[in-house]
């Protein structure tokens, strides 16, 4: 059966506008995961020993819980915080929880591979431990952080689709209510994969072009 390629032209410019917001939302929530993955991928090596503890119980939580779960809980506890946000940033929110639980495992563990006499001659060297964190071994790390990292962002994007359980209005969301109104499944189903498939794709060209920075 051929498709309605004019039900497609009909409902392409919704599907661009929903598009254009997963890509604003997964951006969004990359630039928050990445600084604070760091931050706390560090503070769970050099930081004092309750703060490892409650770091690793962090991302325990958080790779342990599936993330529709974790997107209800942000949706349904910031309220009675007192936190009264709209659905946008409450996926944002959640997403960066997410990325940020797997992302920080993924950065400990690439700067622990690097060879410990990288950090006791940076020591000798006269850096602290900070200074030879961040100078010395955590650019060494890049190089195997960032394939593993690239794979998260990518999933990220995927998750974002969860967020139509809240009413976020991307991809997902939209592609729903255009089933449900017009009562058309195969081209829309075959419109959304095909949107994610550039979105992905286009954030893995990315990636791969900053491994081979990466690797000079």
């Amino acid at each position: 059966m051929a498709l309605d390629l004019a039900f497609v032209r009909e409902i392409l410019p919704e599907m661009v506008a929903a598009a254009g917001l997963t890509v604003e939302i997964s951006l969004i929530t990359l630039a928050l995961v990445v600084p604070l993955s760091f931050a706390m991928a560090i503070a769970s090596i050099l930081g004092p020993r309750w703060l490892r503890l409650a770091i690793s119980g962090y991302t325990a939580a958080t790779r342990g819980v599936p993330p529709l779960v974790q997107i209800a809980i942000v949706y349904f506890l910031l309220p009675r915080a007192g936190v009264l946000i709209n659905e946008f940033w409450t996926g944002v929110i959640a997403l960066t929880m997410i990325g940020t639980g797997y992302a920080v495992a993924i950065i400990r563990g690439g700067i622990l591979s690097v060879d410990k006499g990288q950090r006791e001659t940076a020591l000798a060297l006269g850096f602290t431990e900070a200074g030879a964190l961040a100078l010395v071994i955590v650019p060494q790390a890049m190089k195997r952080i960032l394939p593993p990292i690239a794979n998260e962002v990518a999933n990220l994007v995927k998750a974002s689709a969860l967020l139509s359980v809240i009413s976020v209005k991307e991809l997902t969301k939209v592609s729903n209510d255009l089933i449900f109104e017009h009562f058309v499944v195969v081209e829309v189903m075959i419109l959304l994969a095909a949107f994610y498939l550039v979105i992905v794709g286009a954030l893995m060209a990315v990636s791969r072009w900053l491994e081979r920075r990466a690797k000079g």
